[in-house]
């Protein structure tokens, strides 16, 4: 081998990986990825073991007895409704007068100057609505608790109690930790 004949100095081959600051974004570009999937799945996750309370249901079985109504079963809501409607229950006539009352308030309250009697009257019919839903209602549960055997009435414990819980931590969660008799904040603009 000649000496004169040596290998030039090769240039140092550019680094192939991620420097520093890019390096650390990357990793936290990954892990906010897989926490928004871990959340998302979680959540899907949780909803179907313990699906929300129904809400107002469409349709021929739409009846609702305030937290006790997501206790009962669709079957329960719907013969419940059947026994109402073979007794006169006239469903469609009574939303229609709450949206008369509604409106009749609405009247009264834009009324100048200010109609405090109209008011009244309105509010009392509302009232006497309400408690006659109400009357109903209890009719209707109590027939329907009294047809249940043991195991279906325990099992209605369960989802009512189940219901009470979901209820009560939404009330905890939308009052961010107020006391009973705490003013909500105010508004932002």
């Amino acid at each position: 081998m000649n000496p004169e004949t040596t290998t030039p100095p090769t240039e140092p081959a550019p680094r192939s990986g991620l420097r520093g600051w890019m390096k650390i974004a990357f990793i936290a570009s990954v892990t906010v990825n897989f926490l928004v999937l871990g959340t998302v799945v979680g959540g899907v996750i949780a909803h179907r073991r313990q699906p929300p309370p129904p809400v107002m249901e469409r349709g021929q079985d739409a009846l609702t007895f305030g937290p006790l109504g997501g206790a009962f079963s669709r079957e329960d809501r719907l013969a419940m409704r059947q026994a109402a409607e073979r007794r006169g229950t006239n469903f469609e006539a009574m939303r229609a007068a709450v949206r008369v009352d509604f409106q009749r308030l609405e009247a009264a309250l834009k009324a100048e100057p200010f109609d405090a009697e109209g008011v009244r009257l309105v509010l009392a019919d509302m009232r006497a609505r309400t408690l006659k839903r109400m009357d109903i209602g209890e009719h209707l549960i109590l027939e329907r608790l009294a047809k249940m055997t043991p195991q279906q009435r325990e099992r209605f414990v369960e989802r009512l109690r189940r219901g009470m819980d979901r209820l009560s931590k939404h009330l905890e969660e939308r009052n961010h930790g107020r006391g009973p008799g705490d003013a909500p904040p105010p508004p932002e603009n």
